[in-house]
């Protein structure tokens, strides 16, 4: 089955997306050949040099493609954040969730791409992490921090955060696994949602403990950093 993507202006260069994220899902980066894209895309292997450099600009072109840079669901609002954090929060993970089965087949293209460099790390991994993951994890270290009330390079914010990606993350990854331990599992949008509302009911009881546990209420402002911070 043909994987989506997104309509590129130029044919060929769309083809080639096209082409070699299934051929990145199948045999990883270091697999795949040059050759072996082109040809699935009916291109001359000269068009990789000339719309994205050479394969590993091609690779970061289709991480960036089918993950999207900033999604705008993943920037919490400065309003909603500031005057309901939990439903920033919310927001979030409902987001992250029907981005990673929203769209059927692309979905596990581009786990499976992940999966494979995050088993066999490319140069391209800093790339990936600094301009698709980074972002995300800023955003959710934004909310969590106003949960907490603690500063976003604190420990246990970064920790808190973690935790709720985590979560999320484990429905796409095991995704093979869950399958087989509950076959009855449909991801209907509807059970997207059901899922995304359990594990942010989940997370705000813990992340309520953990502010009473600092001392803080729930929701408050974050007070000044102070010298307990992870770089």
């Amino acid at each position: 089955m043909a994987i989506a993507i997104q309509p590129d202006p130029d044919p060929t260069r769309s083809r080639l997306l096209q082409a070699a994220g299934e051929v990145f899902a199948d045999l990883g980066y270091h697999g795949a050949t040059v050759r072996d894209i082109c040809a699935k895309a009916g291109a001359n292997v000269a068009a990789v040099n000339y719309h994205f450099r050479d394969k590993m600009g091609l690779y970061i072109a289709v991480l960036k493609h089918c993950m999207g840079e900033v999604p705008e669901d993943d920037t919490p609002d400065p309003v909603l954040l500031a005057a309901a954090p939990q439903e920033a929060l919310r927001a979030f993970i409902t987001g992250m969730l029907h981005r990673m089965y929203g769209a059927g087949e692309r979905d596990a293209w581009h786990l499976r791409i992940m999966t494979h460099e995050m088993a066999h790390p490319t140069e391209a991994l800093p790339r990936v992490v600094d301009e698709i993951m980074a972002p995300k994890y800023a955003a959710i270290r934004r909310i969590v921090s106003h949960l907490i009330g603690l500063p976003l390079d604190h420990d246990t914010t970064r920790l808190c955060a973690h935790s709720v990606i985590g979560q999320v993350v484990h429905y796409a990854h095991a995704r093979p696994a869950i399958a087989l331990l509950w076959p009855d599992l449909k991801m209907t949008p509807r059970r997207l949602d059901q899922i995304a509302a359990h594990i942010t009911d989940f997370s705000l009881c813990s992340l309520r403990a953990t502010a009473r546990a600092h001392g803080r209420p729930p929701g408050t402002k974050n007070p000044k950093r102070t010298q307990r911070t992870s770089r």
